[in-house]
């Protein structure tokens, strides 16, 4: 095998689902490569075109095959262990035999898409209110629509008023997180950009809703795990405006918000240290308000995190997001360090 050659990486230890797996990897005419031991795993699955994993190695191939497309399978009868599924990075996960059909379907998918890429998946936390992290999360996507790529701002926190304001969408058409039907499965980007709203300049936005009366509708972070890794091949940014409560699994880069002052830091130090108990890569943008007692350095010993960005107190921006939503062009002071976010996370 030389290093340009296709292949599907069969990770499974069960005997059940090896011979299941192999048969349907090898209908798709690519070379098979089954490897157990972690070892081999850390050096097959970075370039694998697709990873079929069981329960038993899961944990261990989320943190390898970034770049692979990863299917999650389990024995008859089920069920499927979903949180491990979306651990691992899964985009979709089958019960096999009964579903082999339906797996062959999905890397054959891959074989006629082979050019598409995961996109890039860039989680955004507030350690407190009010640090800006929703208009930090919209201006990297901005950034990210302005360098022609295409962007999907996913709002993840229940009663956020909705980025649909923030962005200037609020009269838009399009669906809102309770009219959304995940179902199974990777999504179609252009039926995704179609239903939701979308800024002038490209940015697909799927936004909170708001209503005057009691709804049954609640947005649960198992939602915004699958709509993250469901959307992975239709984008090439896909930025998540994310509660400190519900950081999905399935990113590339956590950005901590945090105040340079010292509740915001208190807070900031935990959730640093629950991404670095899940060996989550993330980082920390340094938000200074009317007052900042803390340095960037001061906000290292603190929280543990390296301060990739600092975002100065910009007075006018928040009447002009109030008046007429996030500018298109954005503000020196807050594209700078969007672009440094972007450039960390691998853009």
């Amino acid at each position: 095998m030389t290093q340009h050659t296709e292949f599907i990486l069969i990770a499974c230890t069960d005997p059940v689902l090896v011979p299941e797996a192999a048969h349907a990897a090898a209908a798709t005419r690519r070379e098979v490569i089954h490897v157990t031991d972690p070892r081999d795993l850390s050096r097959y699955a970075p370039d694998a075109t697709a990873v079929i994993v069981d329960s038993s190695t899961a944990a261990h191939i989320a943190a390898t095959a970034r770049q692979s497309r990863i299917y999650y399978v389990a024995p008859e009868p089920g069920p499927i262990d979903y949180e491990a599924a979306l651990r691992s990075r899964a985009e979709q996960a089958f019960i096999l035999p009964a579903e082999s059909t339906q797996l062959l379907q999905a890397l054959a998918r891959d074989t006629e898409h082979k050019q598409k890429h995961a996109a890039l998946r860039i989680g955004v936390v507030g350690a407190s209110g009010g640090v800006g992290a929703s208009t930090l999360a919209a201006a990297i996507a901005r950034c990210a629509s302005a360098q022609h790529g295409t962007a999907l701002l996913i709002d993840a926190i229940s009663y956020s008023g909705g980025l649909d304001l923030l962005m200037g969408l609020e009269s838009a058409p399009g669906a809102r997180w309770p009219d959304v039907s995940l179902g199974t499965g990777v999504i179609d980007a252009h039926d995704l950009i179609s239903a939701l709203p979308n800024t002038p300049d490209g940015i697909t936005v799927l936004s909170a809703a708001r209503s005057t009366v009691e709804t049954p509708f609640r947005l649960e972070p198992d939602a915004v795990e699958r709509m993250v890794t469901a959307a992975g091949q239709g984008f090439d940014v896909i930025v998540v405006d994310a509660p400190a409560t519900g950081i999905p699994h399935t990113l590339d880069l956590a950005v901590v918000v945090c105040a340079a002052e010292v509740r915001s830091s208190a807070a900031a130090t935990e959730i640093c240290a629950e991404l670095k108990s899940r060996g989550a890569s993330f980082t920390v943008a340094l938000r200074h308000r009317g007052w900042s007692g803390l340095s960037a350095r001061d906000i290292e010993k603190i929280t543990g995190g390296d301060v990739a960005a600092e975002i100065p107190h910009l007075k006018a921006l928040t009447k002009t997001t109030e008046v007429a939503g996030l500018p298109v062009s954005l503000p020196k002071k807050l594209a700078a360090p969007a672009r440094t976010l972007l450039s960390a996370a691998g853009w």
